[in-house]
């Protein structure tokens, strides 16, 4: 197998850029509500979750790379705490389907917010032409992602997240 040495270089890049970004981030302080109890691998699973908008156990565990028995017993404290649902699956437990509930969407809606205004914190720094052109690099990233995501999976539908999303005022 040849390895193109220039991706080999724009790897090693983006592997020194990419926590450079991410202490930038942290450095504004927490992203999260105080008293969130979620430890970062729920938060992580609610997101997945939340992207898909429903889920059967066995997706749920082939997207957090657990197995079976630790990804079951995962969902199951998740619904337990109220962050997820679960339905179906009472012949075939693997059947069972996860979406997340209103507790989980509320939760979403905060680190969201949290998000925001970390965000504008963060823009506050930079003259208008740098928040627009820091807003649309970030809309160029997902671009790619999302056309390259949609490429390696014909069969994967764009997530709306609609389960979270707030009725419009018609």
């Amino acid at each position: 197998m040849v390895v193109d040495q220039s991706n080999v270089r724009k790897a090693e890049r983006m592997a020194e850029l990419a926590p450079r970004i991410m202490g930038a981030f942290h450095d504004l302080g927490p992203q999260h509500p105080d008293g969130e109890t979620l430890t970062m691998r729920q938060y992580q699973a609610l997101i997945i979750v939340y992207a898909a908008e429903r889920l059967t156990i066995r997706e749920f565990c082939e997207k957090l790379d657990l197995a079976p028995s630790t990804g079951t017993e995962l969902a199951n404290r998740m619904v337990a705490s109220g962050f997820l649902e679960k339905s179906g699956g009472e012949q075939d437990k693997r059947q069972a389907v996860l979406q997340v509930s209103e507790k989980g969407c509320r939760l979403l809606e905060e680190r969201r917010r949290a998000l925001t205004q970390m965000f504008e914190r963060f823009l506050d720094r930079f003259s208008p032409e740098d928040q627009d052109e820091f807003v649309r690099s970030f809309e160029k990233i997902w671009a790619i992602i999302r056309k390259y995501r949609q490429q390696g999976n014909a069969s994967q539908r764009e997530p709306s997240g609609a389960r979270c999303e707030k009725p419009s005022a018609q």
